[in-house]
């Protein structure tokens, strides 16, 4: 092997490794039962945002966190920082591979849902990793309502019924935007009936009096 070959192999291109978060598809509701491999999903997708940013403390939210709840297996997973850290996260996320939000309304930059996607066991799950501004207390809000369905076997089942009315007898598929505005309805009034305060943060057009809240 002359001197120019052995150059070239050493100064050739090498494939950069793919990014560890897949892209994100967006598609029509459906409603399917809930998979136990979602915790380890969820876990798997944490240790890979603490490999760029191990100080964000991040929580499981949304219906994928409430064992035997329905719904679109989407991971939804929520984040606080400072409102002045939220670009530098936004960077960190997207190095990863996670991307904008799509559609016709996305989050603003100053309070982002970023998305992608991830194989596990063989299969791909969807991603939406909401990035709140601290001080809102909208996060917070989330978790009470995802730990109330954990402990409220009727609150579960009834938010079932719900989405199940929604999506019909095959479980959709349903234009996205109508089921997420039509269930925000039914989880409002659950947010009245907990005590629990109403998002400060919402999305999409006017739900009830306040809007949409973030998950679930």
């Amino acid at each position: 092997m002359t001197r120019r070959m052995i150059g070239e192999l050493y100064t050739a291109r090498v494939p950069s490794s793919p990014a560890p978060i897949g892209p994100y598809e967006r598609r029509m509701a459906a409603v399917r039962r809930w998979d136990p491999r979602l915790e380890a999903v969820a876990a798997r997708i944490v240790e890979i945002v603490h490999t760029a940013r191990p100080d964000l403390v991040i929580e499981h939210i949304g219906s994928t966190a409430v064992p035997g709840l329905p719904g679109k297996g989407i991971v939804d997973l929520g984040t606080e920082a400072d409102p002045a850290d939220i670009p530098a996260i936004t960077e960190a996320l997207f190095g990863l591979g996670f991307g904008p939000q799509p559609g016709p309304d996305p989050w603003p930059p100053t309070r982002p849902m970023h998305v992608g996607s991830i194989i596990h066991d063989g299969e791909e799950y969807r991603i939406h990793f909401h990035v709140h501004p601290r001080g809102s207390g909208d996060l917070s809000k989330d978790l009470r309502f995802r730990d109330a369905l954990r402990a409220d076997r009727a609150l579960r089942d009834g938010y079932a019924r719900v989405k199940a009315e929604i999506a019909g007898p095959a479980g959709g598929p349903v234009d996205a935007v109508r089921y997420q505005a039509e269930k925000g309805v039914w989880i409002l009034e659950v947010f009245d009936r907990l005590g629990i305060p109403r998002p400060r943060n919402v999305q999409g057009g006017p739900v009830g009096e306040a809007g949409e809240p973030a998950t679930a």
